[in-house]
């Protein structure tokens, strides 16, 4: 039984009968156990991680401002409809996340996941013991040390004073500098294997392209685990010193 106070992690996975990405459809979500005490979240609101199956949205929600009693969650989604007014059909959803406050959870039985309503389908996963910084991070920068290919990368070279790594909230990265190298120094960029996100880099003229793995590098085919998380990795060795800038998308 959790108890008025708590604080919850929730994963909010939204998806459309018609594999649309929510990514690209407007949508507000709204935590009540009475209407009046409601917590309402915009799209920009959230943290949302791309996955492979389509997105995650990550809600964080104190206790005290919704009440005790069965935590309900209200989807109002824009769905996109060329023949409405504005080119959206406003649907909305009413589902029960499953977690009663100050009660016995499981007295209530959740909505169905498996169901669809007016063409989304709506469930909830109730996350312990991550902070909301650690659902998932990219890594990137660049090491001095030596390695034999990306696979051999461990954490202690992350954090070790020589390298010059930093970790970033997953989601996309515009033109993005390593920092300045030296000849023989490896461009990193570690990126969730959950995630849709990839890694390329500029080509000095504003155009994407990928590693160079002649010498040594990857193109996210090598994988790197740290304290549990499995990481696509990229990046490629210095031939020369400079400066190189990535992208993630």
């Amino acid at each position: 039984m959790s108890e008025l106070g708590t604080g919850y992690l929730i994963a909010v996975d939204i998806e459309s009968v018609n594999n649309t990405p929510m990514k690209d459809i407007d949508f507000s979500l709204s935590f009540y156990v009475y209407p009046r005490q409601a917590q309402v979240y915009g799209k920009e609101d959230l943290v949302r991680i791309d996955r492979k199956d389509g997105s995650r949205f990550f809600v964080l929600l104190d206790s005290r401002k919704v009440g005790r009693g069965r935590l309900m969650c209200r989807a109002t989604i824009n769905d996109p409809q060329p023949h409405w007014p504005g080119g959206a059909r406003p649907v909305v959803l009413t589902a029960y996340t499953g977690k009663c406050i100050g009660g016995d959870s499981r007295n209530y039985t959740p909505r169905p996941a498996d169901d669809f309503d007016e063409g989304y389908r709506i469930s909830f996963n109730f996350v312990t013991g991550l902070p909301a910084p650690d659902l998932a991070y990219i890594f990137y920068g660049h090491l001095v040390n030596r390695i034999t290919d990306y696979a051999s990368i461990t954490p202690e070279m992350l954090v070790s004073p020589e390298n010059h790594i930093v970790s970033v909230q997953a989601g996309e990265m515009g033109k993005t500098s390593c920092g300045l190298m030296e000849e023989g120094d490896k461009v990193v960029v570690l990126i969730p294997e959950e995630t849709a996100y990839t890694a390329t880099k500029d080509n000095g003229m504003g155009e994407r392209m990928p590693f160079n793995t002649s010498i040594l590098g990857s193109n996210g085919e090598q994988r790197v685990t740290i304290d549990g998380v499995t990481y696509r990795a990229y990046g490629e060795m210095m031939t020369t010193e400079g400066e190189m800038y990535i992208y993630v998308n």
